[in-house]
């Protein structure tokens, strides 16, 4: 009943700020854009989507592989499904990570394997985040003089940041206890400046980022041996799921008759997926479908604006739930035939 409440209101908040984004925008020319419409360039948005996904189906296989485990491309095209339905209706989209290493366990990999091929994902989605990052603080800097903006400190800023998230990462790679210890003495730091309540959070903090840094260390450790190459090939299938999921949105723009904007969508895709991440909404419903409103009306029509939100999430957003409710009613049809079985004499 609870996780029905969560789809409703995911479903809701995004709908609702679809209509509002519609509501702002539609005047005559929308009209005459719809009448335009390439179905074909829509169904290359599809398809991109779809080849995104098979692209985290891959990913999944060859992290099982890595750790000596063949897991059928079926058995893995479920668990991504089932995965994207649990992370639309879950702030920062982390009910997808329990599903994925709980479908990993049925199909085989023991619990702390599962968990590991689990965190090699998030790990890796962390580092090709970072590169997107830092290449969207580049482009951005470009574009801002393009137009004659002096944007200050804020590109410097940005960029010192990024390094020291890199950083920190390779540090945790060489060195699990530096990590430890620097972001315990922060933690520290933060403790005796705070209020009480908020004291005690970080503390609740620090005691979980322990336990990340030994998920990521333990998970470094299990694809150090011949794991390497089953590492680098799944590092190419995540870098083609975002590259090929954030080209969806282009696509629609071809599909509107307006230029796709590669580089500005792509800046755009990352800004979203960043700020979609804050855990305020379940699936980031509502906040994505916003701030794509305010990215992309910097260069795309008021006119055919809100078509582009709507083609756009219901590709990338309302796609996946009804994908995912398939993949989750035959999971639960599988868990009640296993209870049936467990009953038999």
């Amino acid at each position: 009943m609870r996780r029905r409440g969560w789809l409703l209101i995911a479903v809701s908040l995004s709908a609702l700020v679809l209509c509002t984004v519609l509501a702002i925008t539609v005047d005559e020319a929308t009209f005459s854009v719809l009448e335009r419409l390439d179905r074909r360039w829509l169904g290359v948005a599809l398809l991109s989507h779809a080849v995104a996904l098979a692209c985290w189906t891959g990913r999944l296989r060859l992290l099982s592989q890595g750790l000596g485990y063949r897991v059928p491309c079926r058995a893995c095209g479920r668990i991504v499904l089932a995965n994207v339905l649990a992370a639309a209706v879950t702030p920062s989209s982390a009910g997808g990570e329990p599903v994925r290493v709980h479908e990993l366990y049925r199909a085989g990999l023991r619990p702390g394997d599962a968990t590991a091929v689990v965190v090699t994902e998030r790990l890796l989605d962390l580092f090709l985040l970072l590169v997107a990052i830092a290449l969207a603080v580049v482009l951005l800097g470009r574009q801002l003089e393009e137009l004659g903006v002096d944007a200050g400190p804020l590109v410097p800023a940005t960029a010192l940041v990024v390094l020291g998230l890199f950083g920190l990462f390779l540090l945790a790679v060489r060195s699990p206890r530096g990590v430890k210890r620097l972001l315990r003495a922060t933690v520290g730091g933060l403790q005796r400046v705070v209020p009480g309540g908020a004291a005690r959070r970080l503390r609740e903090v620090e005691g979980r980022i322990d336990r990340e840094v030994d998920h990521f260390h333990a998970s470094v450790r299990r694809f150090a041996g011949g794991g390497w190459p089953y590492l680098a090939l799944a590092l190419a299938c995540s870098a083609g799921y975002w590259v090929l999921d954030f080209l969806v949105a282009s696509f629609v723009l071809l599909a509107l008759g307006l230029p796709p904007s590669w580089i500005e969508s792509l800046l755009s895709q990352v800004l979203v997926n960043v700020i979609a991440l804050l855990p305020f909404t379940p699936g980031g419903a509502g906040i994505a479908e916003a701030s794509a409103a305010s990215l992309y009306g910097l260069f795309v029509p008021s006119s055919a604006l809100g078509v582009m939100i709507v083609l756009w999430r219901l590709i990338v957003y309302h796609l996946n739930i009804l994908l995912g409710l398939g993949a989750g009613l035959a999971i639960l049809r599988r868990e009640a035939g296993r209870r049936r079985r467990g009953r038999e004499p």
